[in-house]
Parts: C-alpha cells; sequence; structure tokens
C-alpha cells in the first residue's frame, strides 16, 4: 500500500468523483481510476459502489477513510522530517539570549524561524549577558546572542561578532541629571544607577556600577522601566529604548560618554556551529540590528 494510492482514494472521497480528483491531483482520468483499482485489489474489497459516473463509499470504505487521512498525516510528516534532516537543520535547537532586542522583534523572528525550519524544536532562555558564556561553557545551550563580553582567552572559535549596538545613558525626562545643560562625572555618580545583574560563583552581583548607590536588575526591560518611573539613570541597548525615546518617556543625559557602542554576538557550542537554523537565525538579527545604528 502506498501513500499516492490513500492520496488518491481521500482525494476521490473528497471531491466525489474520479474527474474532480483527477483535477485536483493533475493527473488523467484512468490514471486515477487504475489507481483506485491497484489499492482494491492491493486490500481485497471493493471501496466504492459504481453507478454510472457517481461514486458512494462501501461500508467499508467508510470505515477506513479516518484511518486513511491520519496514515496521510504520518507518511506527510516522516517526508518532512527526512526533508528537514537532509537540509541540514538542527532538529532541536536550545537558545539563551540577554533581552537587548525588543521581544516583539523576537517573537516575530522566531514565528518565521518556525515557518521557514517547522521540524525544529526550540528552547529559549532568557538570561543576563554576562551568563550566556558560562551557559555555551557548560554546553546548557547550543548557542547564545546578547552583548556579552568579547572572548579573549576562553578559546571559542564560533564567537561571531554580529553587530554593534548603540548604548545610551538615559533617565526620565524629569530626572534632575536631564535638567543639567552638561553633566559631569560627579554629578553623575550623584544620583542613583540602575545596572544590570547576574550570577557569579553563586552570588548575585552588579555589572561595574559607576556608584555605590545603585539598582540592579537581571533583564534590561526592568532596568528600563525602572528608570522611566524615575528610579535613576542607566546605559541601556537602542534597540530596547528606541520607542521609549520617540514617545519621549526616556531623554540621554548630557554627558560626554552618553553615547557608546558594544558589541551583539552569537556563540555556537562546536555542535551548533554551521548549523542550517542557527546561520538563518544570526542572519536575522544581524539584518535587523543593521536597521538601528
Amino acid at each position: 500500500m502506498k501513500t499516492s494510492q490513500i492520496k488518491t482514494f481521500l482525494a476521490i472521497v473528497d471531491n466525489g468523483s474520479i474527474a474532480a480528483a483527477a483535477r485536483q491531483l493533475n493527473r488523467s482520468r484512468t490514471t486515477i481510476s487504475t489507481v483506485l483499482a491497484a489499492l482494491e485489489d492491493e486490500l481485497g474489497v471493493a471501496l466504492f459502489d459504481r453507478s454510472g459516473n457517481q461514486l458512494h463509499l462501501t461500508s467499508i470504505g467508510q470505515s477506513i477513510v479516518t484511518d486513511c487521512r491520519r496514515f496521510d498525516q504520518v507518511a506527510g510528516q516522516i517526508q518532512s522530517r527526512c526533508q528537514h534532516h537532509l537540509s541540514g537543520a538542527e532538529s532541536v535547537l536550545r537558545i539563551a539570549r540577554d533581552d537587548a532586542i525588543p521581544e516583539v522583534i523576537w517573537r516575530d523572528i522566531l514565528k518565521r524561524l518556525k515557518q521557514k525550519f517547522p521540524q525544529t524544536s526550540l528552547s529559549v532562555y532568557l538570561a543576563p549577558p554576562r551568563e550566556l558564556t558560562h551557559l555555551v561553557r557548560n554546553q546548557s545551550v547550543d548557542v547564545a546572542y546578547g552583548l556579552m563580553p568579547e572572548l579573549l582567552s576562553e578559546g571559542y572559535q564560533w564567537f561571531r561578532e554580529l553587530a554593534d549596538v548603540r548604548m545610551l545613558t538615559v533617565a526620565a525626562p524629569d530626572h534632575p541629571l536631564c535638567q543639567l545643560k552638561r553633566v559631569t562625572q560627579d554629578q553623575l555618580i550623584a544620583h542613583t544607577e540602575v545596572t544590570i545583574a547576574y550570577m557569579e560563583d553563586a552570588q548575585l552581583v552588579a555589572e561595574s556600577p559607576e556608584t555605590a548607590n545603585y539598582l540592579a536588575f537581571t533583564q534590561y526591560e526592568l532596568i528600563r522601566d525602572a528608570v522611566i518611573e524615575g528610579a535613576g539613570w542607566a546605559d541601556l541597548p537602542l534597540p530596547l529604548i528606541a520607542e521609549a525615546l520617540r514617545k519621549e518617556q526616556l531623554k540621554t543625559i548630557k554627558h560626554r560618554s552618553a553615547r557608546w557602542w558594544k558589541v551583539f554576538s552569537a556563540l555556537e557550542t562546536e555542535q551548533a556551529q554551521g548549523g542550517a537554523v542557527v546561520g538563518w537565525l544570526a542572519n536575522e538579527l544581524e539584518t535587523y540590528l543593521e536597521t538601528m545604528v
């Protein structure tokens, strides 16, 4: 019993005649009739009662329609998985990332990824930038994306710099720092800094705060929201705060180092390096970030 025979049987069922099934499958009526006859011979039963040009399912034909639909679905899944394997696409991919890129952008990219690679299963873990390298090194994930520090001594050959990301020192418009025509370093450190936090040696630490007076979170989004609400100032990636700047919820302070750059990178395990899905995802992220320069 071949999948082509089952598809032909279902096409006749759905269309009600051999002629209509032939049009749907782009085959001749003779071919459709021959395939149906071969299936009935193999099964040893008549699947249709024939009355002129009219076909009506026999009782046994009616009873196997559901099973045939399931058979056709499973056959399609098998074929899709084999094509997926031949394409070089990963079957399972574990991703770690920070939130320097807005969630709405990530959702769109992952939606399109699943459309292009429907057989790839994805798991996504959100982590502070400083934790990403450890997750890859420990093989907790296959690939990481974010504003992670450049690797200088760990020997990774699969560290990929995707794009430079503009970092801005911002505060809420009514924050005292935004009222100054020029912000000195002393004035900056006199106010609360909202910064990124991460786990290191089982301890929660803040990433190089400018001042001892700080408030630290493990996500850029939490930092952004705290700054909008007036909790302090922060260094934040432009992709994440572009909308807040447009709506004048945030303002860049007038400090000599208020505009600078970080590198958004991909870090891949040896197993993930060169994979079709990993390559596609890196290209999509790079393309998006190029629009934010």
